[in-house]
């Protein structure tokens, strides 16, 4: 919330506030992930791999792609995303009057604007997004209603509450929960648009009576929240009564889907290398952190003076302690979350027809073929993201002036 305030110096606070909270335990940090790294390499000996990234593939059961589309993917974000998003930094730094763009310059309006206060409380914002997934069409407005009539929705920020948002079905009832921390910003909005579309999942294919069969691959998971916000937000002004409100936040929320494809290569990358040098130092795999973090990063944002920070940025991503070689999958979903919504604006029907037909298949389909029933391609080729960011670069140039 501090980091959307107009007032620079504030910001900038609170960004040393957080970061230098963080990082009093990095020593700490690095001991844990070196132990992890070590057990989880003896692990993939002992099953006969010759690298931990061999043995987590397999683990993961990853059949319809591999290593070499991953590390493909990653040089694709690097050529076509990376500088849409120096163009966006650009423009901010440019509107802002700036003479470098800073870490804390990034969250706030660019023209000095109030931050966007799109609710009042948990209750409203649940109403609200109500309004905008019937107005995609009305069974989500009646799928919505379930979590609502059944106090299936935890949506308030409060003291002594874990930090985080989720959806998790229960599936002896067979309807899904939804829980987060909303604070009245626009990003709640974004968040509980997005578990929504988990939810939704949840109750489109609860009708399959074999439990493991609700079980769908993570790929697939992400397409059905990352495409509710695509659609969802397409209707804003069922959060604001301003036009320019409303278009702000959409404006947002599709640059965000452009910086968080770097994001995605970075961690994924860091990873590759990470388990194909098992055997390396703290000092090398900072410097190969910082080369793979620089390629991706860009070049407007200014990280002068914050090398500590930069240096350890990696170590805020839990998926790296938690979840080994789990995070590509959100940039796979994205580009499929994106081809619905392009379906979705050449025939809004239909699009949610096929949408819904995927998410009701749950896991009994492959992953090609949960995405062909959803009506888009599993494709994450250069070619693929080259049409999608085509895509979202010309919405975003109708909004140049928002």
């Amino acid at each position: 919330k501090f980091m959307e305030v107009n007032d620079r110096a504030r910001r900038e606070a609170a960004y040393h506030a957080i970061w230098k909270r963080f990082f009093k335990d990095k020593d700490e940090y690095n001991r844990i992930y070196d132990e992890l790294v070590k057990n989880r390499t003896k692990m993939a000996k002992n099953a006969d791999f010759e690298t931990y990234r061999e043995f987590r593939f397999r683990e993961l059961e990853r059949f319809d792609y591999g290593v070499k589309e991953s590390i493909e993917f990653q040089d694709a974000i690097s050529d076509i995303v990376v500088p849409l998003v120096d163009e966006i930094h650009t423009n901010r730094k440019e509107l802002m009057g700036v003479e470098s763009l800073r870490p804390w310059d990034l969250n706030v309006d660019p023209k000095g604007r109030e931050p966007l206060l799109p609710f009042d409380g948990a209750d409203e914002l649940a109403k609200k997004c109500r309004v905008a997934f019937n107005k995609v069409d009305g069974r989500l407005g009646e799928y919505f209603d379930v979590l609502i009539d059944n106090k299936l929705l935890d949506l308030d920020s409060r003291k002594g509450k874990a930090p985080g948002g989720y959806m998790c079905g229960f599936d002896e009832r067979r309807v899904p929960f939804i829980f987060m921390n909303a604070a009245g910003l626009q990003k709640d909005v974004d968040t509980l648009l997005h578990e929504g579309g988990h939810a939704f999942h949840t109750i489109a294919c609860r009708n399959n009576n074999n439990v493991i069969n609700r079980d769908y691959p993570i790929e697939f998971a992400e397409v059905a929240s990352m495409s509710m916000e695509l659609l969802a937000g397409t209707y804003m002004d069922s959060f604001y009564s301003s036009s320019d409100e409303a278009k702000r936040a959409r404006k947002k929320h599709l640059c965000d889907v452009l910086v968080i494809l770097p994001w995605i290569a970075t961690i994924d990358a860091f990873q590759h290398w990470i388990y194909t040098n098992p055997g390396h130092t703290i000092d090398q795999r900072t410097d190969a952190w910082m080369e793979i973090y620089t390629r991706f990063n860009g070049k407007v944002v200014d990280f002068s003076g914050l090398e500590e920070y930069s240096d350890n940025r990696w170590m805020r991503q839990l998926h790296l302690f938690g979840y080994p070689f789990y995070y590509i999958e959100y940039g796979i979903a994205q580009l499929g979350a994106l081809q619905v919504w392009r379906n979705y604006k050449s025939n809004p029907s239909k699009a949610v027809e096929d949408y819904l037909k995927g998410l009701s298949l749950g896991g009994t389909r492959t992953l090609p073929e949960l995405f062909e029933a959803a009506g888009i391609k599993f494709d994450f080729s250069r070619p693929m993201l080259q049409d999608l960011m085509d895509m979202v670069k010309n919405e975003l140039d109708k909004m140049k002036e928002v």
